[in-house]
């Protein structure tokens, strides 16, 4: 009997979004719903799906996956030529277990910063997929000061404090310049290992073809590109990621009319496929 009501339960949260999510895009509410499946072998496949609403000057974020939902509020503040503000928070509960974050960044004049944190009494990936398979608490803090019109400083600090109760920090200090393209150079610890950064933007060719490659070597070693290929003059464009890290684990992304997949391995590989439709004018 347990085990029958809890896929009963399932079902029922399956059939509310869907339901939902068709009856906000018919009445034109909606900003977009995306559809989506996620598969890791050995598991079953786990229906994905997110929805945005506005509602006044914030707006709702719902998801929904086999085992969690989650419910996210977002809103920003406009000052003018000043600069502007954005925040948000969401909540995410599962058979699993729950999870809260917040967030909060902004850019003043040279400055921009942004704040997040949270907490997760289990991995964040069991209350949605797309999140890393950590738990427990998480603080970030990014920040940027352009010291003239083709220089810019960065800094990011993090902490983590995992389930077992086990703590680790990182830090990163870079430099950008842009010319034509956009070199940058840095130094970063992660949990005690030591890494050079070096990272270029630019484009390819003069159809806009677009590069964005990151590379982090030494004692941590991480590199993620993003091929972006302009499709058509309607601003469609094909968008190609590549993320590759040692101990060995791999992501490859391809994303383009409305339509997204992504592939990873991390000792185990997983697909996520996914649709999104968008309303009321929205892209």
């Amino acid at each position: 009997m347990i085990r029958m009501g809890f896929h009963q339960y399932r079902r029922l949260l399956h059939f509310v979004l869907i339901v939902l999510g068709l009856q906000l895009s018919a009445a034109g509410l909606a900003q977009s719903l995306t559809f989506g499946l996620f598969g890791r072998l050995p598991d079953a496949l786990t229906p994905t799906a997110e929805a945005t609403l506005p509602l006044g000057d914030f707006t709702l974020e719902a998801r929904l996956q086999r085992n969690a939902l989650g419910i996210g509020l977002a809103s920003a503040l406009e000052f003018s030529a000043l600069g502007r503000l954005s925040y948000g928070v969401r909540a995410g509960l599962g058979f699993a277990g729950w999870g809260v974050e917040s967030r909060i960044g902004g850019t003043f004049g040279p400055v921009a910063a942004s704040l997040e944190a949270g907490y997760s009494s289990t991995l964040r990936s069991d209350l949605w997929v797309g999140d890393e398979a950590l738990g427990g608490l998480r603080v970030g803090l990014l920040g940027r000061y352009r010291l003239g019109p083709r220089e810019t400083l960065g800094l990011g600090l993090g902490y983590k404090r995992n389930l077992a109760g086990l703590a680790s920090g990182s830090g990163e200090l870079s430099y950008a310049l842009r010319q034509e393209q956009t070199y940058t150079f840095g130094l970063g610890v992660d949990d005690s290992r030591l890494y050079a950064l070096l990272g270029w933007r630019g484009e390819l060719d003069e159809a806009g073809t677009l590069l964005e490659a990151t590379l982090r070597a030494g004692q941590y070693n991480r590199l993620e590109t993003t091929l972006t290929l302009p499709l058509d003059e309607e601003l469609n464009n094909l968008k190609l990621r590549l993320t590759a890290a040692y101990p060995w684990a791999a992501s490859l992304g391809v994303e383009a009319y409305r339509f997204r997949a992504d592939a990873s391995y991390d000792g185990g590989f997983s697909l996520w496929l996914r649709y999104t439709l968008s309303f009321g004018g929205t892209e």
